[in-house]
């Protein structure tokens, strides 16, 4: 459709007739027999919904209230993410696009863990207890749905198994998590 051109007090003003949202699908990716996909249907790292998808890519539930952000931890501390349980090397998908700010390992609370800033964003994600150390390196840059690692039971998750604990940090402080990752899993 073609913009219409109105003249206004000597001045041309494009108004546009419409609105278009584009919603681009990530590659199909192969899956095993006999495998099952979350409640809403979804596997992480599938459409694309504003720039993110969801950091696991397989089945996947919660760990109920004690892995919901600000539930309570030894010494006085809060929970500052969200646990999502899945088989351990079940594949971790990049939320979105950006670069690796930090990998590491704490052996006390997080285990192998990765750091992510969101391209344009003032967001950082962060993945704690992965199986092995991130398949990318500090200044990488990464993309929507790339394969940063696998869920394992690194740091203090070897008392509780298999989960990620992804965080997310605005401005370098910790946010709820919870609300992305429903709109994420919903539309991956």
């Amino acid at each position: 459709m073609r913009p219409r051109f109105r003249v206004r007090a000597g001045r041309v003003v494009i108004g546009l007739s419409f609105f278009i949202l584009v919603v681009v699908p990530s590659p199909a990716r192969a899956r095993p027999t006999g495998a099952t996909t979350t409640p809403a249907g979804a596997n992480g790292g599938g459409t694309v919904f504003f720039g993110h998808v969801f950091p696991v890519e397989g089945p996947h539930w919660t760990r109920g209230p004690i892995g919901e952000f600000g539930a309570p931890r030894s010494g006085g501390r809060t929970h500052e993410g969200f646990d999502i349980v899945a088989h351990c090397r079940t594949p971790l998908v990049a939320v979105t696009t950006g670069r690796v700010l930090r990998t590491g390992y704490d052996p006390v609370l997080y285990g192998n863990y990765l750091l992510i800033h969101g391209q344009g964003e003032h967001r950082s994600y962060f993945y704690a207890h992965m199986r092995r150390p991130a398949r990318v390196h500090r200044g990488d840059r990464v993309w929507t749905g790339e394969r940063v690692g696998v869920v394992g039971e690194t740091g203090n998750a070897r008392y509780v198994g298999c989960h990620l604990h992804f965080e997310i940090h605005v401005r370098g402080r910790p946010i709820d998590p919870e609300p992305a990752l429903h709109r994420w899993d919903r539309y991956s």
